[in-house]
């Protein structure tokens, strides 16, 4: 079992079931956010049940049960997907969210609330190249 006092790299642990979430993880809104500003790389399944291209999107906070990431586009409520995000040794970590809330909230940007899940079989990490074959560039926690 991973151990570390990382705040950010605790709570990929806990998304993907490693750990279990800390009792002082719970704040009023049910769970205790941590400030990210990172950027992540996100992939969805489309309606007609393909997945869409690999996207990358800043992470505005996370916390054991998800995460808010800003866009330049609406993600629909009920949609899943996979997210490639980086531990703080640069280790990339595939995780599966469902999109539980999004919001425009100006300057043409929209929030999007996920929540974590069980990584669908049919995504892997080539889901996240470009038509060149290369990786998305992500960057960690930039609120630390």
């Amino acid at each position: 079992m991973p151990v570390t006092d990382n705040p950010i790299d605790r709570i990929i642990d806990v998304a993907r079931g490693v750990l279990d979430p800390d009792p002082t993880d719970v704040e009023n809104r049910g769970t205790r956010r941590h400030d990210y500003g990172g950027l992540v790389a996100f992939v969805q399944w489309t309606p007609t049940g393909g997945k869409s291209i690999s996207t990358v999107v800043r992470c505005k906070n996370i916390s054991s049960t998800g995460l808010c990431i800003q866009s330049r586009y609406m993600l629909h409520v009920g949609h899943e997907g996979a997210l490639l995000m980086l531990r703080s040794s640069g280790e990339e970590v595939m995780l599966g969210v469902k999109v539980v809330h999004s919001a425009y909230v100006g300057e043409m940007t929209h929030e999007s609330g996920l929540e974590f899940c069980e990584v669908h079989e049919n995504f892997s990490v080539d889901d996240f190249r470009d038509e060149h074959g290369n990786m998305p560039r992500l960057t960690g926690n930039q609120a630390a």
